[in-house]
């Protein structure tokens, strides 16, 4: 399927920087005296002069939901369903088997070469595409996974908070102050906001992270044992990255927040070894997942990405030769040569007909040679049993419009948006198929629903006056339009008074 666009926006300078200090275990939340009042413009109150345990889990929840609005905006999340649906199979696997889970979980993929992964509130954990790339199976993934879960399931950063408050009382609520700027439209204003209001003092930063990593490390390692995915794994990764790295005078962000010495390496070694060893298969939708990555989100050149996948699936396995012959199918669909990744995907899906990542490039590759109605053709019966499954409905929705089937990938999409409001692909999917219908109210209301997941309320609430003034003798539509933008604005207003 034909991913809706990247965030336009890539990690650069002050962005990168400010949003690197707002996820866990980057987070290091230490001021220093210098911290003025009006850091904090929205007069939120001081951790001082509030009790720690007023940063319920519930408040955790909206937090992280505000992040995670700011995050669409500012850092390229990958929206693509298949990527989507394979590290949250993976994580929400690890998550069934953890102690102490208070929160929902998400899964989310961040297209940036760097070694990196991260947690922040309301369970929310992010993987960059460079450290899946470094891995070499699921279970040394899994034991990234299990470590990040581990520092939302023992609410690390509540507790950083909690042991700074005497000597930072201002940095939370500056913190919030920031993010409630920016998600009010002050932009640049709030952005710097957070980079003000985390200076840092590293020294007890580090003291904090270390002792955080221990207590990841030990529960993680268990959690992934506990999972049955090899527990050696990690010691096997932490070696993979410090080897990596070892000459480098510039080190990944993944190596600076979680410092991996020889020591740590040896003390991941000897937990692991508390557990029965694991001997897995290899798993073919995490190295399908891999290709899709090396192909589709890996800014070089189509000579280094032909090379990765070569040195990646040189493993004599059924499974690597699939992944291999996958990653070439998607190189071929790149290039436009559309014969040939049929004829790949074609030999696939004699092995694995129901496969979803040969069914999606099968539906790009007949969309590529303007004969959408033969993907059509193909989707509609999963369409009948699997229809809620977003790489079915999305694909089965592109080729509708493609074939200019409007009405009908409208009817389509408009269901699968009331299942999955957050869906951004499918907002952005409904945008286009209205504006190609010439259904202007329906457009104007789609786009506003697209912009308000991306915390830019301003718009979407012009988008739906936009709406209400093109209606003409439809009183339900009126009223519903109505209704959504007294929510939006209560959202709006509920973001600017964010607070602990």
């Amino acid at each position: 399927m034909p991913t809706s666009e990247t965030t336009a926006n890539k990690f650069s300078g002050l962005k990168k920087t400010a949003l690197s200090l707002c996820l866990l275990p980057l987070f290091a939340m230490h001021s220093t005296s210098s911290i003025a009042k009006d850091t904090n413009p929205l007069k939120l109150p001081e951790l001082g002069t509030v009790a720690s345990s007023s940063l319920t889990i519930e408040k955790e929840i909206r937090i992280g939901k505000a992040y995670k609005m700011m995050m669409r905006s500012r850092v390229p999340i990958i929206n693509d369903p298949l990527l989507e649906q394979y590290i949250n199979d993976v994580g929400l696997k690890l998550v069934a088997n953890a102690d102490d889970v208070k929160t929902p979980f998400e899964f989310f993929m961040v297209e940036n070469k760097a070694i990196n992964a991260f947690a922040f509130f309301g369970g929310h954990v992010g993987i960059h595409t460079g450290l899946f790339t470094l891995a070499d199976n699921e279970s040394e993934l899994a034991s990234v996974l299990g470590h990040e879960i581990t520092h939302v399931t023992q609410r690390h950063l509540a507790r950083s908070i909690e042991a700074r408050q005497q000597t930072s009382p201002a940095t939370m609520a500056a913190l919030l102050g920031s993010i409630a700027l920016v998600m009010a439209g002050a932009g640049e204003a709030g952005i710097a906001g957070i980079q003000t209001s985390l200076a840092l003092s590293q020294q007890l930063a580090i003291n904090y992270t270390r002792s955080n990593e221990r207590e990841a490390d030990r529960i993680g390692i268990a959690l992934t044992a506990k999972s049955n995915f090899d527990p050696a794994s990690a010691a096997v990764f932490f070696g993979k990255m410090a080897a990596q790295h070892r000459y480098s005078t510039k080190l990944p962000p993944m190596l600076q927040s979680h410092p991996v010495t020889e020591l740590r390496i040896a003390e991941t070694r000897v937990r692991a070894q508390a557990y029965s060893p694991v001997r897995l298969n290899p798993s073919l939708p995490f190295l399908l997942a891999k290709a899709r990555i090396l192909v589709r989100y890996n800014q070089t050149t189509d000579d280094a990405i032909n090379h990765r996948l070569k040195v990646s699936f040189d493993a004599n396995t059924p499974e690597h030769r699939m992944a291999h012959d996958y990653g070439k199918a998607l190189m071929a669909v790149r290039l436009k040569q559309y014969d040939q990744a049929l004829t790949i995907i074609n030999h696939l899906r004699k092995t694995e007909p129901n496969n979803l990542y040969f069914l999606d490039t099968l539906s790009d590759i007949y969309i590529g040679m303007k004969q959408p109605h033969k993907a059509i053709d193909v989707l509609e019966n999963y369409n009948e049993y699997m229809a809620d499954n977003p790489v079915i409905a999305l694909n089965y929705a592109s080729a509708l419009v493609e074939a200019k089937e409007y009405d009908k990938a409208i009817t389509k999409l408009e269901r699968f948006t009331t299942a999955h409001p957050e869906n951004i692909p499918a907002w952005s999917m409904l945008v286009d198929a209205n504006q190609k219908a010439g259904h202007r109210v329906q457009r104007h209301i789609a786009k506003a629903e697209h912009l308000a997941l991306y915390g830019n309320f301003k718009q979407a609430l012009k988008e739906l006056y936009q709406a209400h003034n093109n209606i003409k003798n439809d009183q339900i539509t009126q009223v519903k339009v109505q209704a959504r933008i007294k929510q939006l604005r209560q959202r709006e207003q509920d973001l600017k008074n964010l607070k602990i």
